[in-house]
């Protein structure tokens, strides 16, 4: 038994509609949700398995905690007969209309009243993906924060936890002081059912609103991000089916070599002198080379069109990173995502620009939500496409599992977003930019133990043009080694389908879908994959997919822009032979 058996642990979790069952009114430009079913976010599930299972383990009391409408007592209900102590429901008129900066000011006055020890959430809803309110509650109560957790040790002997992070470059053991909030992955735990003789509980619920919360606070009137319209992205594509004959591998090289070659960074872009008074556009490059350079091009060419200064802040070491594109770049030595964070808060506060653009990574996400609470600003989250307009930075982001895209904008400056890897063509800067070394003068609260970095045969999902994606028709782990064979000789990254991951076919970080990864390279080759709608949303952004299957029925098929009925095995050992004999000019080269 822990030597803190009053220690207290409070999850909060969200009520969210089938994200695949979430339909469009083109008429209305109206999202549809009548006659959705609702349920728990399944990422804020396992925080409640987690808080049980530390009830069990240590004794701690545990409360479960969600804002929302009458009708979310559903999942406090739920909660209770899973094991949770404590059930409370968040709700007030005047909380509706809230985006995630109000959400979490008013979950934070909520923690004051309680004083949890350990706070969990999901690492992300479902609905909306932003990851911006488990760290913007961390900044709002003081707590200590880390996002995408799968695994929680407490140690008895001092206030801290040891914790497993996630992250895309691999794993992380932390020390994190207590009191903190940790956002959950996927790995962190399987949840329990509920059994089927436990009773409801839904009496068992308290209720608290504005007033008791002692928070007057009008959620519409608070929130600084406007959402000014919706349009649906189709996920049908027009499929052509290649025959399995001696051609078509010229076909897939081809259409391998087009098409990842659309987002490679081959065009120069030569930037504008914008004059002394200009406004400035900031972009950030944080930890990936690759992502930096897509930001610091986009942010060159709206530089250009708009008349700002480009200036990126990162801790990319210049001398090792050709590719960014800007007029300064702002460079702080540092690995930590607590002293990144601090550096860059002073730099925002000192300079003022009227634009940030951060990067939609783990890493990303942590230090956005951080900055936006810190500074009282709006943030959306993992845009697809930026643009300006009279002055505002319009931000056009996903939802609902990318079915649903809402341009935004944001009434505080400067203006804040994070965007998905892969969406902009990087750019070769003609000239490099003016290097400006910045003093860490910043010490982090949590402590790195260990870094267990991703097997190096398996590259980042962003980190490519071209991504393989393999199935349940992957009948054997044997099969992965000539996967991995054929992905080295197009320089490609390889994914996989959440049963291949959950199989330990693969690191969990190389999972695409819902629960994974939403990526966007110039081509997508799925191996027997068949089509699943929780996978499908995380390829929406390909450019183009090419699927290869045995079953001519299967559901990929309406998703691809090439499909070719074989067996996966034979396909791979064909193409492989046949790069072979093509030697320097095939799509890898």
């Amino acid at each position: 038994m822990s030597i803190f058996p009053s220690m207290k642990v409070l999850v909060f979790a969200k009520q969210i509609p089938d994200v695949n069952r979430i339909d469009y009114d083109p008429k209305t430009n109206r999202i549809i949700r009548e006659n959705v079913p609702l349920s728990m976010n399944s990422f804020d599930r396992k925080a409640v398995e987690e808080a049980i299972r530390l009830k069990e383990k240590h004794g701690y009391e545990i409360m479960v905690a969600t804002m929302g409408p009458p009708q979310s007592k559903d999942i406090l209900n739920e909660a209770l007969r899973m094991g949770m102590d404590r059930a409370f429901l968040i709700s007030d008129r005047k909380f509706g209309g809230s985006d995630t900066l109000a959400t979490s000011r008013i979950l934070s006055a909520f923690v004051k009243i309680v004083s949890p020890d350990i706070i969990l959430m999901g690492k992300y809803s479902l609905d909306g993906e932003t990851s911006q309110v488990p760290p913007e509650v961390a900044v709002f109560t003081g707590y200590s924060f880390k996002s995408s957790i799968s695994k929680i040790e407490v140690e008895d002997s001092r206030k801290t936890l040891i914790v497993e992070h996630e992250n895309e470059r691999g794993l992380s053991k932390i020390r994190i002081p207590i009191p903190a909030v940790l956002s959950v992955s996927e790995k962190i735990n399987r949840a329990r059912a509920i059994k089927q003789d436990t009773p409801d509980m839904s009496e068992r619920i308290e209720i608290y609103d504005s007033v008791k919360l002692g928070i007057d606070l009008v959620g519409s009137e608070y929130s600084p991000t406007v959402v000014t319209g919706t349009r649906k992205i189709e996920s049908f594509r027009n499929v052509e089916m290649l025959d399995l004959n001696a051609e078509v591998y010229d076909k897939v090289s081809r259409i391998i070599r087009e098409n990842r070659e659309v987002k490679s960074g081959v065009d120069l872009i030569v930037l504008k002198d914008p004059g002394d008074k200009s406004d400035t556009i900031l972009g950030v490059a944080i930890n990936d080379k690759r992502t930096a350079g897509e930001i610091s091009s986009k942010i060159s060419q709206l530089a250009n069109e708009h008349n700002l200064r480009a200036t990126v802040f990162g801790n990319i070491d210049p001398e090792e990173e050709s590719g960014i594109s800007c007029h300064d770049y702002y460079y702080l030595d540092t690995g930590s995502n607590e002293e990144f964070e601090e550096g860059l808060t002073e730099f925002i506060k000192l300079k003022k620009p009227r634009y940030v653009i951060f990067p939609s990574t783990v890493d990303g996400r942590e230090i956005a939500g951080t900055i936006a609470a810190r500074l009282e600003l709006g943030l959306t989250a993992d845009c697809v496409d930026l643009e300006i307009k009279d002055g505002k930075l319009i931000q056009y982001k996903p939802a609902f599992g990318g079915g649903i895209v809402a341009s935004i904008y944001s009434k505080t400056d400067p203006q804040m977003t994070t965007v998905r890897p892969g969406m902009f063509k990087a750019l070769k800067p003609e000239n490099p930019p003016k290097v400006i070394d910045v003093r860490n003068t910043f010490r982090s609260r949590n402590e790195v133990l260990e870094n267990t970095p991703v097997p190096s045969e398996y590259m980042p999902l962003g980190s490519s043009n071209l991504v393989i994606g393999v199935g349940r028709g992957l009948k054997k782990r044997e099969m992965l080694k000539e996967i991995l064979g054929l992905a080295g000789m197009l320089d490609a990254a390889v994914g996989g389908t959440r049963p291949i991951v959950d199989m330990g076919f693969m690191p969990r970080q190389q999972q695409i879908g819902l629960t994974g990864s939403s990526i966007s390279p110039g081509v997508y080759i799925a191996l027997g994959v068949s089509g699943h709608a929780n996978h499908v949303v995380g390829i929406r952004y390909c450019s183009k997919i090419l699927a290869v299957n045995s079953d001519p029925s299967a559901e990929i098929f309406k998703f691809a822009d090439y499909g070719i009925i074989a067996d996966i095995q034979d396909f791979i050992h064909r193409f492989m032979n046949y790069l072979n004999e093509s030697g320097p000019g095939r799509p890898g080269s």
